[in-house]
């Protein structure tokens, strides 16, 4: 028998006395609508019915709940119902985020946000919007999910729309948390956990319990508080009737249980909430406990049992194409290799685990959401400072209008026209003020790239020290393929990444060059472009990989062929006026 703490007897409670009811009430008002729709010929009641059905089922049954989604949206477009089609289509989209059908979401998203802008539909246009910034999130790409997060919010404040505006703040808070701005995450958890007791919204009171569950226990290292917002998250999740949500829950508690070396405790929960990712046929967050299990069993010293639960995970993780999954199942099975001594087997891991690695390192991206939430409330100071100076001029137009209404109309011509000249300045400065931060930008990424290829070099230095030591065998020929592999596909990869921010800059630089020097080499427009940017020979040299003796000739051959034979002529110089 599993002990159980306080917080586990509280919720069994729970389970006994609100779980049946719920379920059983879920059902009947299903079968009810279910009834009705085999009676029904109507076609646009028929659709109605389907959403409703679709409504119904989303907590419990993803997978069902897309299935009549389904069926209402080809209905509806069968019949021409446009509004029902736009609702089809944003329930739709709620179940593929939910069943991590993240390519499907992001298309259905921006079809939904098509669709409703073409008919004026404001909390359409947010649901598509929020349906593509969840997908985003869901795989980290943050810049694109803060942008649409953030134009959702000046709809939300616009319309006085209270429950989305608090979903959409737990939104940004989640987002913050998986970028490690937590002081940031806070702010916005508690703003939607405000919005959610005003309100009453238990969907949203689940999410912003686990937000604050994750930084208490993350940020501050306060495990306890952690524990008591987890447990909070799932007595709201059950008492709604969200299996999904339930099972994140119980995975959540199962870890930290683990983490607070309560081992009985976390099997329980992890285990419980595997059963609840197969009862809603979420096969990606049955990945998420096979590798929790992993860990679990890896550290009670039954490897075998760990092994095969980190080979579920992966095999998951690759036909859905989840990085993080295969990273945290690879990083698993290397370990258990290595402690069973089976090296071969524990290096194909790490070369796997260190390929996901640099993908996931690609989708990673902390500065776009801050820049966009300040965008964001700049925007709405101004917005404000206009609106406030708009309701001035209309007060001091009333009182006077009788007897200065020449002079009104004058110093109105004269204000809309000082608007012009300052939006003028204005719309020049941010031109600038772009150009500035860009260039800022390539300094700074030219920076890391230079620390990048060092680590790499370095990487490469140790592959090369163990080949030395190897004997010859498959081993060392793995080896010597992967070292040479990494410094092909590195060398490409910087150049594609500099390359690409460098011609943000200087988007016309290539093209007059090439104008005026037509057989210049690939190598030599890599030259030419780090010397653009007053790139000393040490520095190429440091981001290349070249000698710089080799560098020394390449620029003496350019100075040929650009006709700079005067010693006194400057090579920097010469680019930089191109």
């Amino acid at each position: 028998m599993i002990p159980l703490v306080k917080q586990d007897i509280l919720l069994l409670v729970m389970v006994v006395c609100f779980g049946p009811f719920l379920n059983g009430q879920t059902i009947i008002t299903s079968d009810s609508l279910i009834q009705r729709l085999r009676f029904t010929n109507e076609p646009k009641t028929m659709v109605r019915l389907l959403l409703q059905i679709s409504k119904e089922e989303e907590l419990r049954d993803p997978e069902k709940s897309l299935k009549y989604a389904q069926r209402a949206l080809k209905m509806a477009q069968t019949t021409k119902y446009d509004s029902a089609i736009v609702r089809a289509m944003i329930l739709a989209g709620v179940n593929y985020c939910r069943l991590n059908k993240l390519k499907e979401a992001i298309e259905i998203g921006d079809h939904i946000v098509e669709l409703a802008s073409e008919s004026g539909m404001q909390l359409e246009i947010a649901d598509g919007r929020t349906i593509m910034a969840v997908a985003y999130a869901q795989v980290g790409d943050f810049d694109n999910s803060s942008k649409l997060y953030f134009e959702n919010l000046k709809i939300y404040e616009q319309l006085n729309e209270k429950r989305l505006l608090g979903r959409t703040l737990g939104n940004i808070g989640a987002d913050f948390i998986s970028q490690q701005s937590y002081d940031k995450a806070l702010e916005y958890t508690q703003r939607a956990l405000k919005i959610a007791k005003e309100t009453n919204n238990q969907v949203l009171f689940t999410d912003q319990y686990n937000n604050l569950a994750a930084i208490y226990q993350v940020r501050y290292k306060d495990l306890q508080k952690a524990l008591y917002y987890y447990f909070e998250a799932l007595k709201v999740a059950i008492m709604i009737e969200d299996f999904q949500q339930q099972g994140i829950n119980m995975l959540n508690i199962g870890r930290l249980y683990q983490e607070m070396n309560k081992p009985d405790s976390a099997l329980y929960y992890m285990t419980r909430s595997s059963l609840l990712f197969h009862k809603v046929n979420n096969v990606i967050y049955m990945a998420d406990s096979y590798i929790a299990l992993s860990e679990y069993h890896f550290r009670q010293g039954d490897f075998s049992k760990s092994k095969d639960l980190a080979l579920q995970s992966i095999e998951i993780g690759e036909k859905y194409q989840m990085l993080q999954t295969i990273f945290g199942a690879s990083d698993l099975l290397q370990k258990i290799f290595l402690t069973v001594g089976d090296t071969a087997q524990a290096f194909k891991y790490i070369v796997k685990r260190t390929s996901v690695n640099d993908s996931i390192y690609a989708l990673q991206s902390q500065k776009a959401l801050f820049r966009v939430e300040l965008q964001y409330n700049q925007e709405k100071i101004a917005k404000e400072q206009k609106l406030k100076q708009q309701k001035n001029y209309f007060l001091f137009g009333f009182v006077i209008f009788g007897l200065l209404a020449g002079l009104f109309i004058a110093i109105l011509l004269y204000s809309r026209q000082k608007i012009k000249i300052k939006n003028a300045v204005l719309i020049k400065d941010k031109a600038e003020a772009d150009l500035k931060f860009k260039s800022k930008e390539l300094s700074i990424n030219l920076l890391a790239l230079l620390k990048k290829n060092e680590l790499i070099a370095e990487i490469r230095q140790k592959f090369g020290d163990l080949e030395k030591t190897l004997p010859d065998n498959e081993l060392k020929e793995v080896v010597t393929r992967f070292n040479h592999e990494i410094k092909k596909s590195t060398d490409d990869r910087l150049w594609q990444e500099f390359s690409l921010r460098f011609k943000e800059i200087n988007s016309e630089f290539y093209d007059k060059l090439l104008v005026k020097f037509p057989d210049l080499s690939q190598n030599e427009l890599k030259l030419c472009a780090y010397l653009r940017l007053n790139m000393s020979t040490k520095e190429i040299a440091e981001l290349t990989g070249q000698s710089i003796e080799t560098l020394g000739t390449a620029r003496y051959r350019l100075r040929k062929k650009f006709g700079l034979t005067n010693s006194e002529s400057n090579l920097v110089l010469f680019l930089s006026q191109i």
